[in-house]
């Protein structure tokens, strides 16, 4: 096909750039540049230029930060509700372990209070736990897990913390029934500790109360009064609390007084006690190293000795007058005397024989 001369003549530009126009861009980029640099035209042409932009993008971007909105606050729920279950559980788990805390403070105060109660006294205790409690209600029992194998036996006194609870009533190889004062079976020798009047304190079938049918009219008694074991019976020893006087009625013209006791012993809250095992003897000096014995022992021993050979020789004497002159045996050896026999009475004439009758 020919090609057209005057076509390629009317557009000389076409084909190719032109080296004026060129020399314009780069004359025009140059000098851009130099004013960018003198002025800071072009910060300021991208910062109007992005003023102008700005509220569209952010039309634009609406929908976008709904939606991530949205999407975090789901987020944050799910975890709130997962952190929130998770504290619930540990506040759970940690309220447990504050209950086993608190059990565990009262049963640590619980064996001091039985520590307490055995401090300054020469007896042996041995240590139970209550494993099971009597639901007859006219029948205030418990059992112990201590029996026979562990030296326990019928009548042994039961103490807690507080006070005097009881006294084993039957034995087994294993567990003991103890019978609470509180019993309306029971009966305790007491005294009461500001006086020292024996008395009995019976008990009534409520935890809570003890009565003392026998106090006389005259009696000095009032309330707040201590009672304590007075040791008479060979089953409690003498000194332990037992209960607290806490009413006392006085009737004109009757012989014996109304009044009521509360127990000190936790009858119906505590979980340990102590038995009380045999008070240990005291060493017999006699079987001693005359090295080994204390002084004071040495002492009593003495004075026991002479105190003995006295009430020997008064209680010999006293015989001797009693019974009167002893006759003598005839199978007995006649004892030699230095003593000279008496002369017969002149009126007694002398019988054949030499003896007189």
């Amino acid at each position: 096909m020919p090609i057209d001369s005057a076509a390629v003549t009317a557009n000389p530009g076409q084909g190719r750039p032109s080296v004026t126009a060129l020399m314009v861009y780069l004359l025009l980029a140059g000098l851009l540049m130099l004013l960018d640099q003198r002025g800071q035209f072009i910060p300021r042409f991208r910062a109007f230029a992005e003023g102008l932009v700005t509220p569209v993008y952010r039309v634009a971007e609406a929908p976008v930060e709904a939606v991530r909105g949205i999407r975090r606050y789901g987020r944050s729920w799910d975890s709130l509700v997962a952190q929130t279950r998770e504290q619930r559980e540990q506040l759970m788990a940690q309220s447990g372990q504050m209950q086993r805390l608190a059990a565990l403070e009262e049963e640590n105060r619980r064996l001091r209070a039985l520590l307490d109660a055995t401090a300054g006294r020469d007896i042996e205790f041995r240590f139970a736990e209550l494993v099971q409690v009597s639901l007859d209600p006219y029948s205030h029992q418990v059992l112990i897990d201590r029996g026979v194998d562990d030296g326990v036996f019928e009548g042994q006194a039961v103490i807690d913390g507080q006070g005097v609870m009881g006294q084993v009533e039957g034995v087994t190889g294993g567990q003991s029934r103890v019978r609470l004062i509180s019993d309306p079976d029971h009966a305790l020798p007491v005294q009461i500790l500001r006086t020292g009047q024996r008395t009995v304190a019976m008990g009534t079938g409520d935890v809570g109360r003890l009565s003392l049918p026998n106090l006389p009219e005259q009696s000095d008694v009032r309330e707040g009064d201590v009672l304590v074991t007075s040791g008479l019976g060979e089953r409690f020893p003498a000194g332990f609390p037992v209960a607290e006087v806490s009413r006392v009625v006085r009737d004109t013209g009757e012989a014996f007084m109304d009044v009521d006791a509360r127990p000190l012993a936790a009858l119906d809250r505590g979980r340990e006690v102590l038995l009380v095992m045999s008070v240990p003897a005291p060493p017999d000096v006699r079987d001693m190293p005359a090295t080994e014995i204390p002084d004071e022992a040495l002492a009593d021993a003495v004075d026991e000795a002479g105190t003995g050979n006295d009430a020997s020789s008064g209680d010999a004497t006293a015989a001797e007058a009693a019974e009167g002159p002893v006759l003598d045996d005839p199978a007995a050896e006649p004892a030699e005397s230095s003593e000279q026999p008496a002369d017969p009475p002149n009126d007694v004439a002398p019988v054949e024989g030499g003896e007189t009758p």
